[in-house]
């Protein structure tokens, strides 16, 4: 699992080098097809079989396709077109919060006071980081459209994690995130079309292919079958902690890689998400 968050933080450097060298539908479908290719190679090298959706559940994989692939992916790329990958890990931090806040609507379920500390520090380390540290300012439009886009994806995933919930039922893990996949490619493939035709159909470089790569083949196909593995073997509540680790990942790697300065408040705003997280999911006492 530390790899693997590893591999996740390392997807928003990845993506920031895409973003600002090659049309973002075209990087994006290119992405998930390269992730097909390893999930394929996966099932066929574990002799496995992929449970063929029925025409109820292909709702379900086109809903997941439109928002966690197509919809996410497009915020992702745009906002990181515009914005320090650093600060995109830190924006996209807070999305477990946001998924909390939207199952206990859906349940309506009752709020104990330690959940409420934890959203509500995790919101203001969100408005930290996008501010630089002034949250007055962004009442004169400190936030730009990279933090919008940005936004954006974060609902997308939020949608998506709902949609995992409560309308994917009868699907294993592997099926479902390959048919997802297959439905949000295709819905990708028809902007990147456009956009590569405008490009005059200029191939990627070397560089640019072994990124792409870098984004299907590990940061999705790869990380997806550890994340499973890991889930099976210390289950679900355990597992989940570790993802609190990409942001750091992502933010040592943007420093690293990108030479991207950290100003000192994107710092105490990640450290104030990631906490409010993680005080936000602790398990209830019975």
């Amino acid at each position: 699992m530390v790899l693997t968050t590893l591999f996740w933080g390392g997807t928003f450097i990845a993506g920031r080098f895409l973003a600002q060298s090659m049309p973002h539908f075209v990087a994006a479908c290119l992405r998930f097809c390269f992730a097909l290719v390893g999930l394929g190679a996966y099932v066929a090298f574990c002799g496995r079989r992929l449970q063929w959706p029925s025409r109820s559940q292909w709702w379900a994989m086109l809903g997941l396709g439109a928002t966690g692939i197509f919809a996410y992916n497009a915020g992702f790329f745009a906002g990181l077109g515009k914005l320090q990958a650093s600060r995109a890990a830190l924006i996209v931090a807070a999305s477990p919060v946001l998924t909390l806040c939207a199952v206990n609507w859906i349940q309506r379920a009752r709020w104990v006071p330690r959940q409420v500390l934890g959203v509500l520090l995790s919101f203001a380390g969100a408005l930290v980081v996008v501010s630089h540290g002034h949250p007055q300012c962004l009442i004169e439009g400190a936030a730009g459209m990279g933090e919008l886009f940005i936004f954006g994806a974060v609902l997308a995933w939020v949608v998506y994690t709902l949609l995992l919930r409560y309308q994917s039922q009868g699907l294993d893990t592997l099926s479902m995130t390959f048919f997802s996949i297959l439905c949000g490619t295709l819905m990708l493939a028809v902007p990147a079309a456009v956009e590569w035709q405008a490009a005059g159909w200029q191939m990627p470089s070397p560089v640019e292919w072994a990124v792409i790569a870098y984004l299907g083949l590990i940061g999705t196909a790869l990380s997806f079958v550890w994340y499973s593995q890991a889930v099976a073997v210390m289950g679900a509540a355990r597992t989940t902690q570790y993802t609190n680790l990409v942001p750091f990942f992502g933010v040592l790697l943007s420093a690293i890689l990108l030479r991207e300065a950290i100003p000192l408040a994107s710092v105490a705003g990640g450290v104030m998400v990631v906490g409010g997280v993680m005080l936000a999911n602790r398990a209830r006492k019975p």
